[in-house]
């Protein structure tokens, strides 16, 4: 391996060791460090093959933890087209997110605003930065 593929593929690995990143996301992020596109994309496969860059595993996960955060669908969507997810893995998102009942969570998290003393107008807005359709 040339010093210029192991130096990217060490890059890689401290990207990593601080969060997961998609794979489009670890190649930006090594192109921005001065490395080239191909140098960028070995350590990346390198590290797809290693088991340490999971596309499908960090969709997963994404799904989750915004959903159990009170994130709606539409900002889930938008969060993981932000940080450069693949269609295929945007696709998984949304099949897996037909399994969540987004409902019952707004519904949650506006009785927890209530709760905690937001006017009905600041509930309804919160929710809506949160990715939910509103309607009053």
């Amino acid at each position: 391996m040339t010093d210029k593929k192991s130096e990217a593929y060490r890059a890689a690995v401290r990207l990593l060791s601080a969060s997961d990143k998609t794979p489009a996301a670890l190649v930006s992020r090594l192109v921005g460090k001065g490395f080239d596109e191909g140098e960028a994309n070995d350590a990346v496969l390198r590290l797809t093959a290693e088991g340490y860059v999971n596309e499908a595993r960090l969709a997963e996960n994404t799904v989750e933890r915004l959903y159990e955060q009170y994130y709606g669908e539409k900002y889930i969507v938008s969060y993981m087209t932000e940080k450069q997810f693949s269609e295929d893995a945007l696709d998984s998102a949304r099949d897996m997110m037909k399994e969540l009942d987004f409902n019952k969570k707004a519904k949650d998290y506006y009785a927890s605003l209530i709760r905690a003393g937001k006017s009905r107008t600041q509930a309804l807005s919160a929710l809506s930065r949160r990715g939910y359709t509103v309607y009053d």
